[in-house]
């Protein structure tokens, strides 16, 4: 065994101890007055073992340590702590989040051990244990942008590095998850994975109800498994009224690829299930097991499914040219032009017909040039669960009761949703570590289909248990993964090439998303930008609804006239496409208005008013349109255009560059107005302007190096003060998760 290899085990068999390293540090003392700063694990026996910061622990005999560090070692609280070897069902069933944590943590040290192998064959240099712990200014800034998706404020900043609290990251850890910037950016996370837009390509359809059913699942810490059983099981119209007065928000799902089931299909597998078989639509996978055959049984558990209503669906007539006929006088009565109105009209009754049913008949049939001695092209299609290995012929999850096989997409969903499915959970617990870390423990999150070539297999599997303890609540889950010493760690900054695997001795340095980079953007003038909440989902659904079946052709004018009015207003208020590219907005706050003046005004005034500058909408990234507008900094900035599953990309560009050195946001930033002005404002000493500057922007102190370079450029004035901003938010350390 190698000198790596060794203190690596000597780490497992040590037992290793969640926070143990981020508990309070102290300087103790032995009888021969030598010193050492670590923190304190337990006393065993006559011993004591104490971790340094390097993360190793340091068994020695108590009697060693003064007589007043053996008081304070006697009275200190043992660290909860859990080994390699503690994984029976019973001591995961009570594990505490702290004991969860280091149960994965010790996987991670495992992985780690096993690596260097693979490194060395690489020509790479062994890694020798976890990274060293990130300090307080590095952890305040990484654990607000992944759980609150921003930096945090200067307050925010200033209080956690002050603070002496013992458990002050764990309580800040709770205090992240249960804030609204927790369901911001997780909604964030799932809009860009289930490529959700405000308008879908089907017939302009908006997908307004589906955008707030979403927020609303995580505002209440749905279950996962829950929410996606909804999203495949529902029917209806998105806009549909539920008995409890909610909208049926979850037909989104569905509805997003309206008339393209196959697509749909292949979408759900990759996203729920880990599985990228959408090259199986045509012909049998190349590089996986999977066959054009096995598609084609899966997709027949929607072969009864519709997303567009036809005449037959209601009641046998064809509702848009009954309509019509009785609309194109009562238009040409009002002295309106139909030709300017027409198609409109025909969009917004056509977007009526877009809901999901079930009709009496499967249809799933081989298509006409299928070319497999399974099968004729067009023969009728039975519907049939996939399977990745022998085992799960008897796995629950495959045993489906009588009435469940009656109704094909209710055993569909109670097979993908199960517990015991062996992907599910797997692959949700996957991307969910990936959100922290910036790897996954299997790359890429879309393609899982052989769990043994992830990059520490026991661990991937270990998640995906975690997840099912703690029955899908992806709170909780995220709850053990922020409390663990690899996350708590600094972050890699050695360039992993694409395909190499990744072993978790601490987060990858990564840039921030466009959405964290916004919101970053918005933190700095506004504080919070919690405040304003995109409005109008109610008055879209009750202007929309129509009741095909029934309604008449005057009804259809009278809302269809409300419907454009409030279409109009929700684009305005959500940054509907002008905003960033120069053009006029109608705003209820004018751009002369200082930003101090707004602000005000948008925090008391609730969501009926949008705090603009120059034309920008200023809210989070959330709130704006899905996806924002073309020019918009989102855009430029990555964002995902909503197309494709994980659709953004962190590329650096030209537009990039020039947002940050001299577009508006930038002058939003460097006002005589901005927060970071006011925050310098409220204190006289030029060195303690400078430390309001750095810690407001980046989070941490200046170095003296860095505080003798301010003080000489804020010299200046406002300028000064203007030019120091600049440079600080035009640097790499700014734009990266450290």
């Amino acid at each position: 065994m190698n000198t790596t290899q060794t203190l690596l085990a000597s780490l497992l068999a040590a037992g290793l101890c969640v926070g143990s390293a981020f508990a309070e540090t102290r300087m103790w003392t032995d009888v021969q007055g030598r010193q050492v700063n670590a923190s304190f694990v337990k006393i065993e026996g006559d011993n004591i073992v104490l971790q340094t910061a390097d993360g190793s622990f340091h068994q020695f005999a108590l009697t060693r340590l003064s007589p007043e560090d053996q008081a304070i070692a006697k009275a200190a609280k043992p660290v909860e702590s859990v080994t390699a070897s503690d994984s029976s069902p019973q001591f995961l069933a009570n594990a505490t989040v702290s004991q969860a944590a280091a149960k994965v943590d010790s996987l991670v040290v495992k992985g780690l051990v096993k690596a260097n192998p693979e490194r060395a064959k690489a020509g790479k240099p062994p890694i020798t244990g976890w990274n060293q712990p990130a300090n307080d200014e590095q952890f305040v800034r990484r654990v607000y942008l992944d759980i609150a998706g921003r930096i945090p404020n200067y307050d925010e900043a200033y209080s956690f590095i002050k603070s002496s609290e013992k458990a002050k990251r764990s309580q800040l850890i709770d205090q992240l998850l249960d804030s609204e910037g927790y369901k911001t950016t997780l909604y964030n996370y799932f809009a860009e994975m289930l490529r959700v837009k405000n308008e879908f390509e089907a017939d302009n359809v908006r997908g307004t109800p589906y955008i707030g059913w979403l927020k609303e699942q995580i505002a209440m810490n749905r279950p996962w498994n829950e929410m996606v059983y909804d999203m495949a099981t529902a029917t209806g119209k998105m806009w549909d009224k539920k008995p409890d007065g909610t909208y049926n928000g979850a037909a989104g799902y569905l509805l997003r690829d309206s008339g393209m089931p196959l697509d749909n299909l292949a979408n759900t597998l990759t996203v729920f299930l880990g599985t990228d078989v959408a090259c199986a639509q045509c012909h049998d996978h190349p590089f996986a097991d999977w066959t054009q055959k096995q598609f084609f049984e899966m997709a027949a558990f929607f072969g009864a499914t519709t997303t567009r209503l036809n005449g037959k669906d209601m009641g046998g007539t064809d509702p848009m040219a009954r309509l019509m006929t009785g609309i194109e006088p009562l238009v040409a009565k009002a002295g309106l032009d139909i030709k300017t109105i027409r198609n409109g009209l025909q969009n917004y009754i056509r977007a009526n017909q877009n809901a999901v049913k079930d009709r009496a008949m499967n249809s799933t049939k081989l298509p006409h040039d299928y070319k497999y001695k399974d099968g004729k092209p067009g023969d009728p299609v039975e519907p049939k669960f996939v399977m990745w290995s022998p085992e799960d012929k008897g796995n629950p999850a495959y045993k489906q009761s009588k009435k469940d096989e009656e109704k094909l997409r209710v055993s569909f969903s109670n097979w993908m949703t199960h517990p015991q499915n062996p992907r599910f959970a797997m692959t949700i617990a996957n991307r969910m570590w990936k959100r922290a870390f910036g790897s996954a423990v299997a790359e890429p999150v879309t393609n899982i289909d052989d769990p043994n070539n992830a990059s520490n297999p026991e661990l991937l599997k270990h998640l995906a248990s975690e997840m099912v303890r703690v029955k899908f609540d992806l709170k909780q889950f995220m709850r053990i993964v922020y409390n663990t010493r690899a996350y708590q760690s600094e972050a890699t900054s050695e360039n992993i090439v694409m395909g190499e695997k990744y072993f978790f001795q601490g987060p990858m340095l990564r840039r921030m998303s466009a959405e964290q980079a916004w919101d970053s953007y918005m933190t700095l003038v506004l504080g919070k930008p919690d405040g304003y909440k995109a409005p109008l989902q109610d008055l879209y659904a009750k202007s929309i609804d129509l009741n095909l079946e029934t309604v008449d052709p005057q009804t259809v004018l009278i809302k269809y006239d409300a419907y454009r009015k409030i279409q109009a207003k929700e684009r305005a208020l959500m940054g509907g496409g002008l905003e960033m590219a120069g053009g006029d907005m109608m705003m209820e706050e004018k751009a002369s208005k200082s930003t101090k003046k707004s602000e005000a005004s948008v925090m008391n005034d609730g969501p009926g008013k949008v705090l603009t500058y120059q034309g920008m909408s200023l809210m989070r990234a959330s709130e704006i349109t899905q996806p924002a507008p073309n020019g918009h900094f989102l855009v430029d900035f990555g964002q995902s255009p909503r197309m494709l599953i994980d659709g953004s990309n962190k590329i650096g560009n030209v537009p990039q560059v020039l947002t940050i050195m001299n577009g508006k946001a930038q002058k939003m930033l460097t006002s005589p107005d901005s927060l970071i002005f006011r925050n310098m404002e409220a204190v006289r000493d030029p060195s303690e302007k400078v430390e309001r500057m750095f810690l407001t922007i980046m989070n941490r102190k200046p170095t003296m190096n860095e505080k003798d370079i301010a003080k000489r450029v804020l010299g200046a004035g406002e300028d000064g003060y203007a030019n120091m901003i600049w440079a600080l938010i035009n640097t790499r350390e700014f734009m990266f998760v450290q």
